[in-house]
């Protein structure tokens, strides 16, 4: 028997993560957009692959710099 303060957990109920949620839904709309063909080269693979590679840039250079300094710099700062 468990106690007012004890919990108890069910072993069938699962959570993800929202990170692994968005993963698998990318994974999947990948393979479905992809077709599933055995085509080595598909057309989407010569725009996609420059819109990756900036949006990449852009979130290291641009949208992790802003959110440190929102989150993190302006608030150290704040009474001085």
């Amino acid at each position: 028997m468990a106690g007012p303060y004890e919990v108890i957990r069910s072993l069938r109920v699962t959570k993800f993560s929202s990170s692994i949620r968005t993963a698998a839904l990318c994974a999947t709309l990948m393979v479905i957009a992809a077709g599933c063909s055995r085509d080595v080269a598909q057309p989407w693979h010569y725009w996609i692959a420059p819109l990756l590679v900036f949006s990449g840039l852009f979130l290291v250079l641009f949208a992790g710099p802003l959110a440190y300094y929102r989150k993190v710099w302006r608030l150290k700062h704040r009474g001085r």
